[in-house]
């Protein structure tokens, strides 16, 4: 009588023991018998198809390259990049007692967990320049908001006094000057106020604004800087609104800061005829601003430190002011950086998620 055996499940050899406690993904196989004789708990989690009893030509069919691999002769390990996609890195030992030892590792999950490690500290970077524009916030608010509300005080108490001189009125290039100046005071003490709101709640106030009528309100506020270096002003915008769900204040505040930045790189090193470029672009889900000059460009060490708090290339410059406006677009889930023009100067890019109309 024939008698029906229950073939026991797989166990380890105790050539492949260690490998099974290790927890690597590793199969032993048989080149004679054309099959896999054993694989390890991590393998069959891995690839639960491909277990003990594998025809060969069918793991190979899997794993590309792997044919190859087994068909050359020698005693030494292989390392081997293997799958269509390259998603596989393996170790293909000499032969032992017949067998061959291939060891698997998902290249697919070691670039996920890369990616998690970067996310990880770009996120402690983050919290970084957050915590470092509160502290520095907090010394600028209080060091100057008094003084810009005594400028604003005294500037607005002139104009009222030259208004009520024997000629009645103030000439219209007077009139320009002093409302110019008291737009840049009270322009500043709207920064210090939302500065100081943020330290305390380390968000931006998200309103619905229209982005294009942001840079138009914007501009002026350098029109005296503009005539003085005598530099054209081109304004590539798009009809219509371009809306984006953010802090008026500090988008303006960025706007601004990358302006000043493109008009100290043309004075620096001046060209024929000084430009300074604003384009806004629409892309899919997102707007993106373009803040272009042909000015002095940026060297490799520059823009090594570009971001660095405290690193200026200016000589009388602080270093803080791309790294602020850095953080204050990364608050908006934006992003900002920066690419050298063909020919001359240097172009700022903002991109902020485009708002549903």
């Amino acid at each position: 009588m024939n008698a029906v055996l229950d073939l026991p499940e797989q166990t380890a050899a105790p050539a492949h023991a260690g490998f099974a406690a290790l927890g690597d993904a590793v199969a032993a196989l048989d080149p004679a018998a054309h099959r896999v004789a054993w694989t390890s708990p991590a393998w069959q989690r891995l690839l639960p198809t491909l277990g003990a009893g594998t025809a060969l030509v069918q793991l190979e069919h899997a794993l590309p390259g792997l044919a190859a691999a087994l068909g050359k002769d020698g005693d030494q390990t292989q390392c081997l990049i293997l799958g269509d996609a390259h998603e596989w890195q393996a170790e293909l030992s000499a032969p032992s007692e017949g067998q061959r030892l291939l060891r698997l590792a998902d290249r697919r999950e070691q670039g996920r967990a890369l990616q998690r490690q970067l996310d990880a500290r770009e996120q402690l970077l983050f919290t970084s320049r957050v915590l470092s524009v509160g502290e520095m916030a907090t010394t600028l608010a209080h060091e100057i908001n008094q003084p810009i509300g005594a400028c604003a005080n005294l500037l607005r108490g002139l104009r009222s006094r030259l208004s009520r001189r024997s000629s009645g009125r103030l000439q219209e290039a007077e009139a320009q000057a002093l409302d110019r100046a008291i737009d840049q005071a009270m322009f500043a003490a709207r920064i210090i106020a939302r500065i100081r709101e943020f330290t305390h709640s380390h968000q931006p106030r998200r309103v619905k604004l229209d982005f294009n009528r942001l840079l138009r309100a914007t501009v002026p506020l350098l029109d005296w800087d503009l005539q003085r270096s005598g530099t054209r002003l081109e304004l590539a915008l798009p009809e219509g609104e371009a809306t984006v769900c953010g802090d008026e204040v500090m988008l303006q505040q960025v706007v601004i800061n990358l302006m000043r930045n493109a008009l100290d790189a043309l004075r620096t090193d001046p060209p024929p005829q000084p430009c300074l470029a604003l384009c806004l672009l629409r892309h899919h889900g997102e707007l993106e601003l373009q803040v272009s000059d042909n000015g002095c460009g940026l060297d490799d060490e520059a823009q090594a430190r570009l971001f660095v708090p405290f690193a200026s290339t200016k000589p009388s410059g602080m270093g803080i002011g791309l790294s602020i406006c850095r953080s204050f677009i990364e608050l908006h889930q934006g992003r900002l950086w920066f690419s050298r023009n063909p020919e001359r100067g240097t172009t700022f890019h903002v991109g902020l998620p485009a708002s549903q109309q």
